[in-house]
């Protein structure tokens, strides 16, 4: 009994010591593995070049879409000057139809032709107000397009020119600084790259 006991004895010993050498062998392999690892990954990321583009910024210095909003800006002023020929005619409509009342209320005015009148101008004005309504709607909703589509219209050339801009100064990767983007917070001004493009898009603008 005591043999055997001695025997397992030094079985156990064997094997916490293998355990051990292992564990030492594992421990020592993370501790050359894994700062290797950490090297790698800082060294990849220094080795990249990032750079900054406010693309808000860019939207509005390029020429095109400067030019899209000045016609935005004319059909808006006509868009408001229909609505103003349209009020005109229905307030003269409305102007005649007090006058028409008021002889109406005249009881030494035959007033049998002139209620017909009366139905005919009535008529006239609520379809002129129904017109004037039509109109806006759809010169609101035109508009309202219009504003969404330049972003959408012009948005490959604003990445084209970001590209240019990012292959000539060797830059990997680009970040849109715009204030509506949350995501940036800080930048040095040296990874501004935001003058460069709208450079390079007003140059192909003018082509």
């Amino acid at each position: 009994m005591i043999a055997e006991v001695l025997l397992n004895s030094i079985f156990l010993e064997e094997l916490v010591s293998k355990y051990i050498a292992k564990k030492l062998i594992f421990m020592n392999i993370s501790k050359i593995i894994i700062p290797a690892f950490l090297f790698l990954v800082g060294s990849f990321l220094n080795a990249q070049k990032i750079a900054v583009v406010d693309v808000q910024k860019t939207f509005d210095g390029y020429q095109k879409v400067k030019d899209a909003r000045e016609r935005l800006d004319r059909s808006k002023k006509i868009a408001v000057e229909e609505l103003e020929i349209f009020k005109d005619e229905l307030e003269k409509i409305v102007k005649e139809l007090k006058e028409m009342e008021e002889k109406l209320r005249n009881p030494n005015i035959e007033s049998s032709d002139l209620k017909t009148k009366y139905q005919e101008k009535l008529k006239k004005a609520k379809e002129k107000q129904e017109d004037m309504v039509a109109y806006d709607k759809r010169a609101k909703a035109t508009i309202a397009q219009r504003q969404r589509n330049l972003l959408v219209e012009h948005l490959d050339d604003i990445r084209d020119a970001v590209k240019k801009v990012s292959t000539a100064k060797g830059v990997d990767l680009v970040v849109n600084a715009s204030e509506t983007q949350l995501g940036v917070f800080y930048f040095s001004e040296k990874l501004d790259i935001t003058k460069d493009v709208i450079v390079t898009l007003n140059a192909g603008a003018k082509k």
